[in-house]
């Protein structure tokens, strides 16, 4: 089984690493597909003037390599098969898109909520994640 995992490197995706370790523990064919998201509609607007095109794609993939390094290091640690991509785009539509194009069966997520005006304006993820995939979505708190 393919498990996607996306990660943003906060406490929650890597609780949902873990999981997705130890369910990868029950069918030993199986491997993670972990993913960082780089939505760049959510960024400042001081850190798009002040960026060419080059730099700010350079930029949020820095970041995206980074959000993902503890990920990384738990799965090399309990030795599992897995794969690492960041991606530039709208969090939970290239989430989906990804798992689709690596076959993913289950998507495993970990949730921190926004609040404020910020999730009021932007939605929760998991919840645009839950209504596009067509796979079973575990989130993890």
């Amino acid at each position: 089984m393919k498990i996607l995992v996306p990660v943003d490197g906060s406490p929650p995706s890597l609780r949902a690493v873990r999981l997705a370790i130890r369910m990868t523990r029950e069918d030993p064919g199986s491997a993670i597909a972990l993913v960082n998201v780089q939505n760049t509609g959510t960024l400042e607007f001081g850190d798009l003037g002040a960026s060419t095109p080059v730099l700010l794609q350079q930029r949020v993939l820095r970041e995206g390599a980074q959000a993902l390094r503890k990920a990384i290091a738990l799965c090399k640690a309990a030795k599992v098969k897995f794969s690492a991509d960041v991606e530039i785009g709208p969090t939970a539509g290239t989430a989906i898109r990804l798992g689709r194009k690596k076959r993913a069966e289950h998507i495993v997520m970990g949730t921190r909520g926004l609040g404020g005006v910020r999730g009021l304006l932007l939605g929760s993820v998991a919840t645009q994640l839950i209504h596009l995939a067509r796979v079973p979505v575990t989130l993890v708190k």
